[in-house]
């Protein structure tokens, strides 16, 4: 009998094919090729596959997930699946508001021991890392509000938390705490404050930029633009008929570039939600609004988030939540009520300097559940 062909027999492929081959596997079959052999966990590990592994799965909206919170349960939900919930493992066994997610990254702020901690995870590749807010408890001093978010800077490939402290009297009025995983430290900007953060989480994040929707110091609705590149904010209007005309509104990533999504509704049975995209000057500190498209629906909703793929999710109480698209019309029914949170995320192979493996949580729970395994224990 002929002997079956060993992994190490096959003829080597040159780095770059190989790598354009295995960027379309999902991370999962990845991991296990990187314990096949040294060649191919040096391949997997690079910085040149991972960027090419992140950029094709994040530009399929086929790979793109939602990351949900609702109060009970967090998990993945897959767009091509939506009515099936993926529980996670998650780091933090404490209750946890997501800031934010970028390239597989998701960023968290938790509380342990009374202590605010900031959690970055990679729930693909199951490694985490925490660390402590800058300075834990700001409004001893003065009162202030609080807004946070989470960043990529592609130039220096480095992920970034920033929190916003506006406060009410006194000076600076503004003092923006960033840290950098890269120097794996805090700094402190301070400057004039020209608008208030809506609220305590930024609303978007896309590739070198972070969005609030924000008041300006007149009371208008502004967008609050954060460039991770020069580590400043830039202010700009929104358009005139989506504040004048539209019901509601939300900040969405829409296929990699920040968009609006206006709703209104003349009856009931009819609505329309036009698509706003920005294009910014940010050396001339100028933008331009321009309306991509207008969809039509023949119901009416109360709740809408924005996908980066294009789709919405809506929410229509007592009804449970739908996937739609809106292109094609199409709705997918997703199994879970209420929705808390929704972030969009999609799988990555990223890691950053102090990352460390997720114990697991999801083995320890359903032992607990289990009285016969817990007597054996």
């Amino acid at each position: 009998m002929k002997k079956a062909t060993r992994i190490t027999d096959i003829p080597c492929l040159h780095d770059e094919i190989l790598g354009v081959i295995f960027s379309r596997l999902p991370v999962k079959t990845l991991l296990r090729l990187k314990s096949l052999c040294k060649s191919y966990c040096d391949l997997i590990s690079s910085p040149w596959f991972i960027t090419l592994h992140r950029k094709r799965f994040s530009s399929d909206p086929d790979n793109h997930c939602i990351f949900v919170q609702t109060g009970e349960i967090n998990g993945l939900i897959r767009i091509q699946n939506p009515s099936n919930l993926i529980k996670l493992n998650e780091p933090c066994t404490t209750n946890y508001t997501v800031i934010g997610s970028i390239n597989g990254l998701i960023c968290l702020v938790t509380s342990i021991a009374s202590r605010q901690l900031i959690c970055l995870w990679n729930p693909s590749i199951n490694q985490y890392k925490m660390f402590p807010m800058h300075n834990e408890n700001p409004q001893e001093t003065r009162k202030c509000d609080i807004s946070m978010g989470f960043g990529y800077e592609k130039g220096s490939d480095d992920y970034k938390v920033i929190r916003v402290l506006s406060y009410k009297t006194g000076w600076p009025l503004t003092i923006v705490e960033i840290y950098s995983t890269n120097s794996d430290s805090w700094k402190e900007v301070k400057f004039d404050s020209r608008v208030k953060l809506n609220t305590c989480f930024c609303n978007v994040i896309v590739e070198g930029l972070t969005y609030w929707i924000a008041k300006d110091l007149d009371g208008s609705t502004v967008l609050a633009s954060f460039v991770w590149s020069i580590e400043n904010f830039f202010i700009f209007p929104l358009p005139e008929e989506v504040i004048t005309k539209s019901q509601t509104f939300v900040a969405t990533n829409y296929h990699g570039s920040f968009a609006l999504l206006a709703y209104s509704s003349p009856s009931k049975f009819k609505a329309c939600v036009d698509v706003w995209e920005i294009e910014l000057d940010i050396s001339a500190e100028d933008c331009e609004w321009k309306k991509m498209n207008t969809f039509h629906t023949d119901f009416g909703f109360s709740m809408h988030w924005g996908l980066t793929g294009g789709d919405i999710v809506v929410e229509n109480a007592p009804n449970m939540p739908f996937l739609f698209n809106m292109t094609t019309k199409q709705m997918w029914e997703m199994g879970i009520n209420p929705i808390l949170t929704l972030s969009n995320y999609t799988e990555s192979l990223v890691s950053i300097n102090g990352f460390r493996r997720v114990r697991n949580q999801l083995k320890r729970r359903r032992k607990a559940s289990n009285p016969v395994r817990a007597r054996l224990s």
